[in-house]
C-alpha cells in the first residue's frame, strides 16, 4: 500500500523545485514511512536541498498531499508536535511509534545531558560522538557502544583510585576480567564506604552486557532499540555512579 501512495506522489501535477516537490521526494526516500514531527521535516529540507523552512509553514505545504490522502497527520496526547506520516499506517499505529520516538528523545536528553557529558567527555569524547549519531537509529552500534563505555568506565574508575590491580586478569599479562566479574567487583569494592556500583544497579546492568555482546558476536541475531530502551535506566544509572568517581 504504501509503494502505492509513493506512485500517487510522483503522478502528482508539481512544479519542480517547488516545496512540493522536495516534500514528494522524502516521501519517494521512505522519509514518511514513519510519523516524523514538522521540525523534522524542515531539519531534512535544510540537509538535502540547502532551503530555510518554518514549521508554522510545514502544514501549508503538506495540504496538498493531505488533500490527496498520501499523508495524513497525527497528533499525540503525549507531544506538542504535529506528526505526519504516509496515509497508509493506521492511526492507532502511528500513535504507538511517536509515543515509541518520544521515549527515546527523553532517554537521550538524560544520556546527553550537560551534567553528564561534563563528567565522560575527557575520556569517551569519541564513543559519545559515535553514540549519539546511532542513538534510536542503529541497534547494534548502539548496543556495543553502551557496554563498551560502561566497561572502560569501571576501568577507567578504578585506575583514578588505585584499584586497577583488582580488575586484572593474572592469567593474560596485560588483560583484563570479564565485564560481568568487573560489574560484580564494582558492586563489592568500596571507597569511604560507598561502592562504585550500588547493588541494585550492579546486577540490572547484564542486560546491556548481554546486547552488546549479541551484536558484537552473534552473526543471527541483531539488537533492535525496543529492547534497548527498557535497559537505558539502568546504564545511565551505572554511568552516573561510576562518574563520581572520575
Amino acid at each position: 500500500m504504501s509503494g502505492s501512495l509513493k506512485q500517487e506522489a510522483q503522478d502528482l501535477d508539481i512544479k519542480a523545485g517547488s516545496k512540493h516537490a522536495n516534500i514528494r521526494r522524502l516521501i519517494a526516500d521512505g522519509f514518511f514511512d514513519r510519523p516524523v514531527p514538522s521540525q523534522d521535516i524542515v531539519l531534512r529540507v535544510g540537509e538535502l536541498f540547502g532551503e530555510r523552512w518554518k514549521t508554522i509553514h510545514v502544514q501549508t505545504y503538506m495540504k496538498k498531499f493531505l488533500q490527496a490522502g498520501i499523508i495524513q497527520g497525527v497528533k499525540s496526547p503525549v507531544s506538542r508536535n504535529n506528526f505526519w506520516v504516509l496515509a497508509s499506517m493506521p492511526r492507532g499505529e502511528a500513535l504507538r511509534n511517536i509515543g515509541k520516538n518520544q521515549q527515546i528523545v527523553r532517554i537521550e536528553e538524560a544520556l546527553f545531558s550537560p551534567d553528564l557529558l561534563a563528567k565522560l567527555k575527557k575520556n569517551f569524547g569519541n564513543e559519545l560522538d559515535e553514540l549519539h549519531d546511532n542513538f534510536g537509529k542503529n541497534g547494534n552500534c548502539c548496543a556495543f557502544l553502551l557496554r563498551k563505555i560502561l566497561e572502560k568506565l569501571i576501568i577507567i574508575t578504578f585506575s583514578k583510585n588505585n584499584r586497577q590491580r583488582l580488575l586484572e586478569d593474572k592469567a593474560r599479562p596485560g588483560g583484563w576480567k570479564g565485564l560481568k566479574e568487573m560489574i560484580e567487583i564494582a558492586a563489592r569494592e568500596k571507597v569511604d564506604g560507598i561502592s562504585f556500583l550500588g547493588h541494585k544497579t550492579a546486577s540490572e546492568t547484564g542486560g546491556i552486557k548481554f546486547l552488546g555482546d549479541t551484536a558484537a558476536h552473534n552473526p543471527l541475531v541483531g539488537v533492535d532499540m525496543t529492547t534497548i530502551v527498557p535497559q537505558m535506566p539502568y546504564i545511565l544509572t551505572a554511568y552516573k555512579e561510576l562518574a563520581e568517581r572520575l
